[in-house]
This record gives structure tokens, C-alpha cells and sequence, in this order.
């Protein structure tokens, strides 16, 4: 240090000394690391027996976590606030602050300046010495938000300051000479000899926290300091009460609570919380040596109310109901919502693996009356996996899982239903996994490949048209079937990839036959519900695309099953109706296998309706079937619509359905799946019919 640092170093010091003001430093954890004479003096203890006091013992509202807090404020900001003697009382200070800095400017504490407002004004004539003091004191307390309230040892109330009125909504002449417990609920009056005991024995009782009651009966949540009142010879005579309303701050914590553990639109647990749950049960169940259930619901087609009726209809939905099935449980089960339209039930105590059973009857019978909103009647049901522990698992990871593993199971064996979990699910569950990574590779790797079926039209058997079959030629498992693996794509996230391959490779294939025939045949495709209904639309620019390629978008005609003519769900009826104004021409798929009926076909122009071959099959020996066909037929002609009879596999059939006027046949009666240059060929000249085995 040099010369002019040592005597800036003297002249500070002396500054600290000759301060009026009490000048104190704390470290940032809170504690007194400096003291000059005018702090002694203010609070009455010498420099070191101040050195390491916590500085909520003398200044009793300093909040410990408010320098961090208050890091970025301006310094040198002065305060009101009250400052507690060595004997106990309170005197009221300005307080100022500023950050003590390191040689890198990180705060590594605080510089305090306590400015005493007792002595801050000469007294005026003709009044007592004190009753400026006493003035200062008094508007401290009159305005300040927290209840300040003092008490004989008996706990009679003897002030009562406005902030006390606003908490507890009592008036003063109402509490002044009234027993404080006049405050307490019933369970707490206990606390008031606690403290009072403390309180006669010199004691402080530093932020307590507990309930109060409010004039109105409600609970007020406050933290109290309670220091002794001493009379000039130092006799402790009474208490000062200091209390704070923290219900705000206990309102935050049960909000943050309910977010952590309760699902927020339904009221029931979330899923942190249900693992909580099944953890004690599972707890329980090892001390017991018993069983206990784990039920995952998944709610069949909910999406589609979402997509019809908007989200208030599917949140409407979810609520009620979580009702019913909370309404078919007993007590001491658990229902939690994982998330969307995903449930589960811990069932903690069974008596038998049956009692699982009943449960799930209970639970499907609960969804099996339908849903009232807005006019509309809403009829869900639920699939539901089961598994049981300890035969499928002992952690709560493991029973979910594999519960979940069952509830897709009863998605895949048709939805409303349970299923138990079996081992042979995880293995299957793998495999679809190693199979879902193959199918990412297979585009790139040209495995994936069309075939085209011939669309004949009835009475001349000639191919009027064709429908491309996407068919995978996997490297070990050989031809995977399609009923295998476009699923597995749509859960994959996988479908809007592999139908945009096959929407340019039909292009492409049209493109190739205008060139080499003048009348090239249409070329149907399916597209997927979920491929249509992607957040990012796929289809848009498929037009513009044809356009290039020299081709008109009739010459394409979509695909797509009943349910997507069914769903009413805005985005894709609007997509399928922006296609159709394009050029491209619609079809329903597998018409008959569903709810639909030709009055739904009025949410959006079609232009072909394909029969499914169930009601094809054996048509000549059915008469039911064959008058359903008969008036599919009629009344889809009377709407402009063409009819593709699917399936046709025999003479009679053909026939029957060229009886009805069908106006296309579909089936191995004509051909089977071609490759491209095998349908170039049955262009001149259908192949002959299949022999019988």
C-alpha cells in the first residue's frame, strides 16, 4: 500500500468512527462482520460481542434472502424499519444498504447505515423531550401493513395498531382488553402458554409460523415474532407481537404443490404423483406379502371429439368423465390422468386377480351411456391394460409399462376391452421397435415398392384403371404385410414420410404411362387419416407438383377409408375438399365396415365408392348382403357416385354384382397385385383368370 492508500485508508477509518449513524457490515449469509461506535451505542452491545450476531436479532424485519434478492436496487435506497435494543425494545430507524463489492464486482455482502429516528429533530418548545420521538414511533406502527399488537403475560390485548385490523378484521375497541386467543383456533390454543411461558423468561420467539382466525371465521396463515416488554427496571411486564400475513406465499406453495401432484383439469392425481402412490403400495404389498393392480386406459377415438366439437368439448369430455370412473372405484383406489385421454387405476389391495375383472367390467360399464354437450350425445369407449404385481413387475416403471403394453394389445384385438399383460408382449413390443427402426431405413434403402392391382369395369373386364399397393420386401424377414407395418408407421410418426414417397412414385408411374399409352389409366392410392390431419399439411402442392409432370390431378384418384368421411374434425374435410377443387378425384375405401352411411357422404363431395369385400364375399348365397349392395348401389348413383365392387374372386360374384349395377369389379376374378411392367401388359389384354387349386 502506498502512501496516498495509507492515509485514505486513516481518513475513512476516521469517518466510520466520528459517523453518527450506526455503520455495520454484514458477510451475505447475514452475519455482523463490522461495528462502529455509533452502532454501540444504538444497540447497546460493544464491537465483540456484535461480531458474528445474526442481523435478524436487531433489525427483526430484515428478510435474510432479500440482499440477494435486491441485488440489482439502487444503493443507498433507505427503509423504515425497527431496530431491537439489548434490552429488548424497539426503536424505529431509517435502514440504507449497499453492496460491499469484490476487486471482479461480485457482491460478497452488504454495508449498512442505521439512522436513528429518535434523536433525528431538536424539541420544540413547551414539549416534552420525548414526544417527537414518540410521534415518529407511533406513525411507524400506524402505518405499517404488518399487525403489531402488545399483550400483558396474561395475554390480554392492550394495543392494536391498523395493520392488526386489516388482517384480523376486528377493530381496536374490539381486541384492546379481549384475550388474544380470541385469535386462535380451537387446536392452537396451546401455543399462547407456550409462548407466554417463553415470553416471562426473557425469551424471543423469531418467525413463527401458524393459523389465526379472521374476524369472518377464515384462517389467516401468519409468522409471528413476539419479543418481552420490560418496564424501566428491566422486569419483563408484557409481549410485542409482530405478525405477518404469509397466505399469499402459502397459496403459491399449494399451487406449486397441485401443479407437482395434481393433474389440473380434472382434479385427480398427475403422474408424478400416482408413481408416488404406487411406490407406498408397493411398499405396503411387500410387507403384506399381497397383490396389488395397475390398470392403463386409454380412451377409444377421443381425438375425434377434439377434432369435431373443438378442445372445451374434449376437456368437457375429460372431466365428466373422470367422474363416472372415479365413481366406479372403490375408495382406497387410485385414479391419476397421465395426460390427454390417458388414465390409470392403482388398485393397493386385492384379494384375488379377479377382483382386477370386476374392476374393468365396472369401468367399461361407467363409459357405456354417452356423454351430453352442447346438444350433441358423445359415446366413448375405453381399452385397458392390466398388470398385476407381484407377477409383472415391482417398481412402479415396470407395472406401468407393461400395463401400457397391454392396453395396446386391446387397442389392436378392437378397442373396448381389456387385456392382461403377457410376456410375449415385451417381445413383441421389441420386435415392433427393431421393425420400426428398419422401416425408417427402407426408404432410403429401396425396399419399399408398388404394385398395381387392375380396376375392371363390369360387363367389358378390362382394366380401367388401377390401385397401388405400397408392399416392403424386407432384407431378413422377407414380404412384410401391410396390415403390419403402416400401423406400426402411424404410431411411429412415420406414415407422412412413406405416404409422400408413395404420392411421387404413383406421380411418377402416371407420368411414365401417358408417355407410352394416349389414354393412360387412373392410378388410385390410399392416403392416411393421420397423413391428412398432420399439423403441417403434406398434401399441398401435389397439384402444382402433377402440373409439372405434364399431367392433370384427375388422373390421380385418393383413398381414403369410411372413417375419415365419418370424422368430423374441420382440418381434414377441408383438406379433402381443397384436393377435390384441385382436379384429384376422391374414393372411400372399405365402405360397409363401419357406422357410416351414404348421408354421410354429404361432408364432402366423392366421386367413387369401393364395397369392402366382406359384403362381397359369397354375395350369391347371402340375400341380406346382397340387398345391402343392392342399395348402396341405387343410392349412391342417385348422389352421382360410381361403385367399386371389391373382392370379387368368383364368376357368381361377378355376376350378382353386375346384377346390381355395379360399375367396377375388383378382385383376383381379374388379377392379382402387378409390378408395373406386368400392368403395362394387362393394359392389351387381361391375363386369364386363376386356376383353382
Amino acid at each position: 500500500m502506498d502512501r496516498r492508500q495509507a492515509a485514505d485508508a486513516c481518513l475513512f477509518e476516521a469517518i466510520v468512527l466520528a459517523c453518527d449513524d450506526a455503520l455495520l457490515s454484514v458477510c451475505a449469509d447475514g452475519l455482523v462482520s463490522s461495528w462502529n461506535p455509533a452502532a454501540a451505542r444504538l444497540f447497546g452491545y460493544s464491537q465483540s460481542e456484535a461480531l458474528g450476531m445474526a442481523l435478524p436479532e436487531l433489525l427483526p424485519q430484515y428478510d435474510p434472502g432479500a440482499s440477494a434478492r435486491d441485488a440489482g436496487a439502487s444503493p443507498g435506497l433507505s427503509t423504515q424499519s425497527f431496530a431491537r435494543d439489548r434490552a429488548g425494545q424497539l426503536l424505529p430507524v431509517l435502514v440504507s444498504r449497499t453492496p460491499i463489492d469484490d476487486p471482479v464486482r461480485a457482491a460478497r455482502g452488504w454495508l449498512l447505515s442505521v439512522h436513528p429516528l429518535l434523536a433525528r429533530s431538536p424539541t420544540a418548545p413547551g414539549r416534552p423531550p420525548h414526544a417527537y420521538q414518540m410521534n415518529v414511533y407511533e406513525s411507524l406502527v400506524e402505518c405499517s401493513d404488518d399487525a403489531i399488537i402488545t399483550k400483558t403475560l396474561s395475554g390480554v390485548v392492550t394495543s392494536w395498531n391498523p395493520g392488526a385490523q386489516r388482517m384480523f378484521g376486528y377493530a381496536a375497541g374490539e381486541m384492546i382488553g379481549e384475550p388474544i386467543t380470541k385469535l386462535f383456533p380451537a387446536e392452537r390454543h396451546d401455543e399462547e402458554e407456550i409462548i407466554l411461558q417463553r415470553i416471562a423468561q426473557g425469551e424471543r420467539v423469531e418467525h413463527f409460523e401458524t393459523v389465526r382466525l379472521h374476524k369472518d371465521g377464515s384462517r389467516v396463515h401468519v409468522s409471528v415474532t413476539i419479543s418481552p416488554l420490560r418496564d424501566a427496571s428491566g422486569r419483563v411486564v408484557g409481549a410485542s407481537k409482530i405478525a405477518r400475513d404469509i397466505g399469499e406465499r402459502m397459496r403459491a406453495a399449494q399451487a406449486i404443490w397441485r401443479q407437482a401432484h395434481q393433474d389440473a383439469l380434472t382434479g385427480v392425481p398427475n403422474r408424478n404423483s400416482l408413481r408416488q402412490h404406487l411406490q407406498l403400495a408397493l411398499e405396503q404389498a411387500g410387507r403384506q406379502a399381497s397383490e396389488l393392480g395397475v390398470l392403463y386406459i386409454d380412451i377409444d377415438h377421443f381425438k375425434a371429439v377434439n377434432d369435431s366439437l373443438g378442445h372445451a368439448a374434449g376437456d368437457n369430455l375429460l372431466v365428466a368423465l373422470t367422474q363416472r370412473l372415479r365413481a366406479a372405484l372403490r375408495s382406497s383406489d387410485v385414479l391419476a390422468r397421465l395426460g390427454g385421454d390417458e388414465f390409470a387405476v392403482l388398485l393397493p389391495v386385492l384379494d384375488d386377480a379377479a377382483h382386477v375383472h370386476t374392476v374393468c367390467d365396472k369401468l367399461h360399464a361407467a363409459l357405456r351411456q354417452p356423454f351430453a354437450y352442447a346438444g350433441h350425445a358423445l359415446h366413448v369407449s375405453a381399452s385397458i391394460g392390466v398388470a398385476l404385481h407381484p407377477r409383472d413387475g415391482d417398481t412402479p416403471d415396470e407395472l406401468l409399462r407393461r400395463a401400457d403394453l397391454a392396453m395396446y394389445q386391446a387397442k389392436r384385438d378392437g378397442r373396448a376391452r381389456s387385456v392382461c399383460y403377457e410376456p410375449a408382449m415385451d417381445q413383441q413390443a421389441r420386435a415392433r421397435l427393431l421393425l420400426a427402426a428398419d422401416l425408417r431405413r427402407a426408404v432410403q434403402h429401396d425396399e419399399l415398392h408398388l404394385l398395381y392391382q387392375p380396376v375392371v369395369r363390369c360387363g367389358e373386364r378390362r382394366p380401367a384403371k388401377f390401385e397401388a399397393l405400397l408392399r416392403w420386401r424386407h432384407p431378413g424377414l422377407g414380404l412384410v404385410p401391410p396390415g403390419r407395418f403402416i400401423p406400426m408407421a402411424e404410431e411411429a410418426g412415420l406414415i407422412t414420410e412413406l405416404g409422400e414417397w408413395v404420392y411421387r412414385r404413383v406421380a411418377a408411374q402416371a407420368c411414365r404411362w401417358s408417355v407410352q399409352h394416349a389414354a393412360a389409366p387412373q392410378i388410385s392410392f390410399n392416403v392416411s387419416p393421420l397423413q391428412l390431419n398432420a399439423d403441417i399439411d403434406p398434401t399441398r402442392g401435389w397439384a402444382a407438383h402433377l402440373l409439372e409432370l405434364g399431367l392433370q390431378p384427375r388422373q390421380l384418384v385418393i383413398e381414403v377409408t369410411e372413417t375419415v368421411i365419418l370424422d368430423r374434425g374441420p382440418r381434414i374435410l377441408e383438406r379433402l375438399r381443397r384436393l377435390r377443387a384441385e382436379g384429384f378425384q376422391i374414393a372411400v375405401d372399405d365402405f360397409g365396415t363401419g357406422q357410416s352411411n351414404l348421408a354421410s357422404l354429404s361432408r364432402v363431395e366423392v366421386d367413387y365408392l369401393k364395397i369392402d369385400q366382406s359384403l362381397i364375399r359369397k354375395l350369391p348365397g347371402d340375400a341380406r348382403k346382397l340387398a345391402i349392395c343392392e342399395a348402396v348401389v341405387a343410392m349412391a348413383h342417385r348422389l352421382g357416385i360410381e361403385v367399386v365392387a371389391e373382392g370379387i374372386e368368383t364368376e357368381e360374384e361377378l355376376q350378382k354384382v353386375q346384377e346390381i349395377a355395379c360399375d367396377y369389379g375388383q378382385g383376383y376374378l381379374f388379377a392379382r397385385p402387378l409390378e408395373a411392367e406386368q400392368a403395362v401388359r394387362c393394359l392389351q389384354q387381361l391375363p386369364e383368370p386363376p386356376q383353382a387349386d
